[in-house]
């Protein structure tokens, strides 16, 4: 359940304009000594407009394949499952 306060506490990033790219949020450390990750935590329907700026970077564009994806209302599971939508850039 550390995950899921920890998701709780984020706050929502929704940057202005059409499209924007991970240099538009602000990234917080979540994990362990060995292994600590960046998370930041954008609306759902923004999700695209996120993609589309990351691929549009002139700098370093980036390739998206969704892997797996599933919306679910909050508090409809009764306990925490890691099968959400899991977006790996190369």
């Amino acid at each position: 359940m550390e995950i899921i306060e920890f998701i709780d506490n984020l706050q929502v990033q929704d940057p202005p304009g059409e499209d924007f790219s991970s240099a538009d949020l602000e990234w917080v450390k979540f994990g362990t000594a060995e292994r600590c990750d960046d998370v930041a935590l954008i609306p759902y329907d923004r999700v695209d407009a996120f993609i589309i700026g990351e691929c549009s970077c002139v700098e370093c564009p980036t390739r998206f394949h969704i892997e797996r994806g599933r919306k679910r209302a909050r508090g409809s599971l009764k306990q925490c499952k890691n099968d959400g939508v899991c977006v790996r850039g190369w």
